[in-house]
């Protein structure tokens, strides 16, 4: 479901492309994250619990090596390159996820159903180039989104802008013509930063209304939740010439 006094106020705002973050909100691919990320960090000596996996939650896979190499002084990682560190991550995580990731039925719909009508779409994710290229082609989903970003390729990772200020750039619309789907509170900021209306899919445990409380629609119950129904009825779609 949809909360109904933030759908009013985002209603009628003309929107040209939608922005979707993979991870959690395209893709149930958190759970898969965690068990390889988990697996991949204790042979380096490093418990990556539940608690620091949530505290990641929508941050690059970059700025999250570089964290852990502070949290974790005496770790053999640090022996690593973070291009090393990120490739070996992404390695685990393609041993481990193409048959347990799959898209949330209602988000691909939604991005059907815009596809349909002529609206832009794009991927800005944080996760690195070769693996969002593995998820969306193993989902079937590439025919949908010709844009794909990574914070990777950009300066700055949520919840700094430049992911979504590309993707709208490679677009070629306005920032203040797209809207996001966002599951984390990095995200969520990011969008806002680059001037962007946003739809929140709170992760599982999070406090929405007090860490989402900017978006402009936030889906109590995340992706699982979404009605791309009433999500449709929400704004204004202009269909890209």
């Amino acid at each position: 479901m949809i909360d109904g006094e933030r759908t009013a106020a985002a209603a009628r705002r003309r929107v040209a492309a939608v922005l979707f973050d993979m991870d959690g909100t395209l893709l149930d691919s958190e759970p898969a994250y965690y068990a390889s990320d988990r697996d991949f960090l204790a042979g380096y000596g490093i418990d990556y619990t539940e608690e620091l996996n949530a505290s990641f939650t929508g941050r690059g896979a970059y700025e999250m090596m570089r964290a852990l190499e502070r949290m974790y002084p005496d770790s053999p990682i640090r022996a690593l390159s973070l291009e090393e560190r990120i490739r070996m991550k992404d390695e685990a995580y393609a041993r481990y996820a193409p048959s347990r990731v799959k898209a949330f039925p209602a988000v691909e719909a939604f991005a059907r159903e815009l596809s349909r009508r002529g609206v832009g779409l794009a991927i800005a994710s944080g996760s690195s180039p070769e693996v969002i290229e593995l998820m969306i082609r193993g989902n079937g989903l590439d025919g949908l989104f010709a844009v794909r970003v990574s914070s990777a390729e950009v300066p700055r990772g949520k919840p700094e802008p430049d992911v979504f200020l590309e993707a709208a750039r490679r677009l070629g619309v306005e920032p203040g013509s797209c809207l996001v789907l966002e599951d984390s509170r990095y995200g969520v900021a990011a969008a806002r930063a680059a001037g962007m209306s946003c739809i929140a899919l709170p992760v599982a445990g999070s406090r929405a209304m007090e860490e989402f409380g900017s978006a402009d629609i936030v889906v109590e119950g995340g992706a699982v939740a979404f009605d791309p129904e009433a999500a449709l009825r929400a704004f204004d779609w202009e269909r890209r010439a």
